[in-house]
């Protein structure tokens, strides 16, 4: 069974991802050979270790958090990695192999796997018997699909805008586990709506609790609704999903309690803030070669616990990021997360005192217990300058920067350019540029032959 399960996998993660081949042409149809029937082959599908990676690697290297001498571009690795740091127009990610992958493989792999599974269970029957694993298996399948759908949207489409939004081009919405079926780009209204209907459906099925941070429960699964409501600028709703999750989770890692401070990674902790194991897959080499952004750094007082936590001074005096959870760059959702985005969502309705006692319970986790004073605010203001401060310190490197920058943009009293630069080059991004789309990868359109990002 383990050997028909890695050959799915491996086979399954070439769809819509890969050139059309002779190989892969003749390879598609025995597909149906190899397909799982049973409740434990589909649970052992998503238990692969397919599923705790995201993408957002080229989101993440694009973003204001890193800064880069002239050497230390040129060490980059990948030229497209390279291209993400000076925002070039004429930018394309290679077709990277199966273990380190680009973003829109690592979704679309995740994808077709999960659409497998939930086409193989609606072949089985829901008993008493067999429910509880029935409807577990089904949540973390729409989950899993849901997550990547996001990543997704998140870096090759637009900012959800309601009055843009039905015209805007989002991504292929898959839901089909035929790997002939064609695809095409979907709105980002419709992108959003799939989106929340695989995540509200999730949120039903899965259990509250699950035995680690392996495996996804309702808290997760609110939180990953709480991120998008909040990126929907729908405030009401992602702070119905933020109470959600915080019933079934409200644990928050104290920073003053940190075994070994001193250690290369000290939060490379399995931290029961953390909803579900999720990492980067094919990060930047950017924040191991480049440094963190000095005005960044220095945003962190010497009262912050994130300051000695987070980052570690380098020969020249600059400062690396090594603060990841689970010892990578970490993309899951946290309690701290959402408390972010429950004090945010707060602060927009004008509940001010909700949006400080949301704020306070993450800071009081993040601050020197001794002399630590609640954060106040005069009004709602007030309180969005505090809480947009500490998402950034709080969110360092999680893939969240770029849809930040690209949300905040449209307002002008939060809207920046971005300045990088290298050696005696500067390189600028505006606001609202049409940059802060990704490009679709040329071998995808090539395939499939939908419609390119236009700059």
């Amino acid at each position: 069974m383990k050997k028909i399960i890695f050959n799915l996998l491996a086979f399954l993660a070439t769809a819509l991802t890969v050139s059309c081949s002779k190989q892969w042409l003749e390879e598609k149809q025995d597909i149906k050979l190899i397909v799982p029937t049973t409740l434990n082959d589909l649970d052992l599908l998503l238990n692969a270790d397919l599923f705790q990676y995201d993408g957002r690697g080229g989101i993440e290297t694009s973003c204001d958090d890193y800064e880069f001498t002239r050497d230390q571009f040129n060490q980059v690795y990948f030229g497209f990695d390279r291209d993400f740091i000076i925002w070039k127009k004429e930018k394309d990610y290679e077709n990277l192999d199966l273990v380190q992958q680009n973003e829109w493989s690592c979704a679309y792999s995740q994808i077709q796997v999960c659409n497998v599974v939930l086409k193989r269970l609606s072949l089985i029957d829901r008993t008493d018997a067999n429910r509880s694993d029935y409807d577990r298996i089904r949540g973390v399948a729409l989950y899993h699909r849901a997550k990547q759908f996001l990543n997704m949207v998140m870096t090759f489409s637009k900012y959800y805008d309601k009055s843009t939004s039905s015209s805007d081009l989002g991504i292929p919405i898959k839901l089909d586990d035929d790997i002939d079926e064609m695809v095409r780009r979907e709105s980002v209204e419709q992108t959003y709506q799939q989106i929340l209907n695989d995540l509200k459906q999730s949120a039903s099925a899965l259990p509250t609790t699950q035995p680690d941070y392996t495996k996804v429960s309702k808290a997760g699964a609110f939180a990953l609704l709480a991120r998008t409501f909040l990126f929907m600028d729908n405030y009401e709703e992602a702070k119905s999903a933020a109470d959600s999750s915080l019933k079934y989770n409200s644990f928050v890692e104290d920073f003053n309690l940190i075994n070994d401070p001193t250690a290369n990674n000290p939060l490379d902790i399995k931290s029961k803030e953390i909803h579900i194991r999720s990492l980067m897959v094919k990060s930047s080499s950017s924040p191991s070669l480049g440094r963190i952004n000095t005005s960044l750094y220095n945003d962190y007082g010497s009262n912050d616990l994130r300051k000695s936590l987070f980052f570690k001074e380098e020969e020249d005096g600059k400062f690396t990021f090594r603060g990841e959870f689970l010892n990578n760059l970490f993309t899951g959702t946290t309690t701290g997360e959402v408390l972010l985005i429950l004090s945010e969502s707060n602060a927009r309705l004008n509940d001010v005192q909700g949006a400080m006692d949301a704020l306070n319970k993450l800071s009081s986790k993040r601050y020197k217990k001794e002399g630590f004073q609640n954060f106040t605010a005069q009004n709602a203001n007030a309180a969005l300058d505090l809480i947009l401060k500490e998402r950034r310190k709080e969110l360092l490197t999680r893939g969240l920067r770029w849809q930040d920058l690209k949300r905040l943009n449209r307002d002008p009293k939060f809207s920046q350019t971005l300045i990088r630069k290298i050696g005696d080059e500067t390189f600028t991004l505006p606001p609202n540029d049409p940059r802060y789309v990704l490009p679709i990868p040329q071998f995808v359109i090539n395939f499939n032959h939908i419609e390119q990002n236009q700059y």
